[in-house]
């Protein structure tokens, strides 16, 4: 019975990870498409800093929502778990924010993952 149980946590535990990963990649790889049509655009770095924040809004708050699940379910706080999914969802964001000058003065293009 226990067995059984541990097997069913570790399923449900694996299917919530595999969502916040799958939700992160959909995520970043929307960003991907937004920053290279914002280079195809030759948006000014200052400018594509400022619009990146409200780009890819249903895929973001996808993210937020399935990080948010997950760390409630190993135990966080609301708060907690929130603010994680939050600092996670930036970090993608900053990633792509932070590197765009550098793909324009290389005329590089990021892949998706």
């Amino acid at each position: 019975m226990f067995a059984m149980f541990s097997i069913a946590l570790l399923a449900t535990a694996t299917t919530n990870l595999a969502d916040a990963e799958v939700s992160r990649v959909a995520y970043s790889n929307c960003l991907t498409d937004y920053t290279v049509e914002q280079l195809d655009l030759k948006t000014s770095t200052s400018a594509f800093k400022k619009a990146i924040k409200s780009a890819c809004e249903t895929e973001r708050n996808a993210m937020i929502a399935a990080m948010t699940k997950d760390e409630l379910e190993f135990g966080s706080t609301q708060k907690e778990a929130s603010n994680y999914a939050l600092e996670e969802a930036d970090g993608v964001a900053f990633a792509f924010s932070d590197g765009y000058a550098s793909y324009a003065s290389s005329n590089t293009r990021p892949v998706k993952e």
